[in-house]
């Protein structure tokens, strides 16, 4: 055994003693690594950078990552890009054209705007970058549609191109379809097309049909189709499997072609008639009901709106992010950015606002 002088035994029992103390204190007021740990909610205001007045059918697209969004001025034939900081560039859709064009639709994919019309002569797409126009794809008659995959990574639109048929191009693959009055209704992260057709919903992958569902009131989310059956929800693999369904809880559209259901990767947004949204679980069990119709929703956030009021909540603990007044006297389209810091607004007939966090 080691002896130690008496003065040196002194010392140490000084320094034992205070570390004692000390972790005494530490423990009384700070949770151990077993308790758990309590984050405070982000939330942050939204600021007006941008408006634009205009009349007309209010189309409009903001990329993901919120760095540009793009609105159409249906009457007045232009389309405006905006960055975050409120500065934005217009150009005249019409260009050389005697006769105005019908616009049918608007994408944004890779800092490029993707503009679906009836021009003089064709329909198809112009494509404008923030310097101007870099490309133009004439392909049929008439358009009928264009969407892109919620990440922006597909892109998709329909065009007729005869009495008898129509073409589907996809990420620069064309498809053929007859007869030709199918309806493009959803673009997923990993390429399923849906399209409507008769009261029919055909699922495509790669040009290539996957599954035919019967019904209209069909929207992918990855390799799933979720269906409204009557008033009956279900979730289906590609294969045609039922994953999961439940009674009373169908799904529609409404004006403007909003959906009254959003999936995310977490949870599914149903909008109760004359309700509020529920939010369920992909097993379909209800685990929280939000104020309002979903105007949109993304993996990180559900935008609602009610009584002139839009809600933005956390979907991960789903407390209230932010809350901006209806700024014009109705309301059209929402698109959020991932990180819920860049909001684009539209009024039913035109009218729009781009919200940044302050």
């Amino acid at each position: 055994m080691v002896k130690y002088p008496i003065a040196v035994m002194a010392i140490l029992a000084i320094v034992l003693t205070a570390g004692c103390l000390g972790n005494s204190a530490q423990s009384s007021n700070t949770p151990s690594p077993a308790e758990p740990q309590t984050e405070t909610p982000t939330t942050w205001e939204m600021k007006l950078v941008w408006n634009v007045s205009t009349v007309g059918v209010p189309f409009m697209d903001l990329s993901p990552d919120g760095s540009l969004s793009a609105v159409i001025d249906w009457n007045g034939h232009r389309v405006y890009l905006v960055k975050p900081d409120g500065s934005s560039v217009s150009f005249d859709l019409q260009g050389h054209d005697a006769v105005g064009p019908v616009i049918a639709g608007v994408a944004l994919k890779g800092g490029k705007v993707y503009v679906l019309g009836d021009y003089e002569g064709f329909a198809g797409v112009r494509v404008y970058s923030w310097n101007g126009k870099v490309d133009e794809l004439r392909i049929g008659s008439s358009a009928d549609g264009i969407m892109r995959s919620p990440s922006g990574n597909h892109l998709c639109y329909l065009v007729t191109v005869s009495p008898t048929e129509q073409e589907l191009h996809c990420d620069g693959a064309k498809t053929t379809l007859m007869p030709n009055d199918y309806d493009i209704n959803w673009v997923s992260d990993t390429g399923i097309v849906v399209l409507a057709e008769r009261g029919k919903s055909l699922a495509m992958r790669e040009g290539k049909a996957v599954l035919t569902v019967d019904g209209s009131h069909v929207i992918a989310y990855g390799d799933k189709l979720l269906v409204s059956e009557g008033d009956t929800l279900k979730i289906l693999s590609l294969k045609g499997s039922i994953l999961a369904t439940k009674d009373k809880a169908g799904f529609s559209v409404t004006t403007l072609l909003r959906w009254t259901l959003i999936p995310t990767k977490r949870y599914i947004l149903r909008h109760e008639p004359l309700g509020d949204t529920h939010v369920l679980t992909w097993n379909l069990s209800e685990v929280k009901v939000l104020p309002g119709f979903p105007y949109f929703a993304n993996e990180n956030f559900a935008v609602t709106a009610k009584d002139g009021v839009i809600h933005c909540y956390s979907l991960r603990d789903f407390h209230e992010v932010f809350s901006v007044k209806v700024p014009g006297d109705s309301l059209g389209y929402i698109k959020l950015s991932d990180d819920g810091k860049v909001m684009l607004i539209s009024g039913e007939t035109g009218g729009f606002w781009l919200y940044t966090a302050g």
